[in-house]
């Protein structure tokens, strides 16, 4: 238990390039899920299932891709 405590307590800070190529990262994510999501919507098939999959796959990526052009106006300012 003191070590979950321990680790727990700890603070860690990231550079603002660790941020920039985990950005990268979402944002070539990102264009590849919904390359997918294009390209599959009008083939025979798309379906509900995939088109739910596809949601659960890019919404998270596109809050990641808001954050992360939150995170670079700010340091612009």
């Amino acid at each position: 238990m003191g070590i979950v405590a321990a680790i727990s307590n700890t603070q860690i800070s990231f550079p603002a390039g660790v941020v920039s190529q985990g950005g990268i990262i979402a944002i070539i994510s990102l264009i590849v899920c919904l390359s997918i999501a294009l390209l599959i919507s009008d083939s025979k098939h798309w379906s509900r299932w995939s088109s739910s999959t596809l949601d659960i796959c890019s919404r998270p990526l596109l809050i990641t891709f808001a954050a992360i052009v939150v995170f670079k106006v700010i340091i612009v300012l």
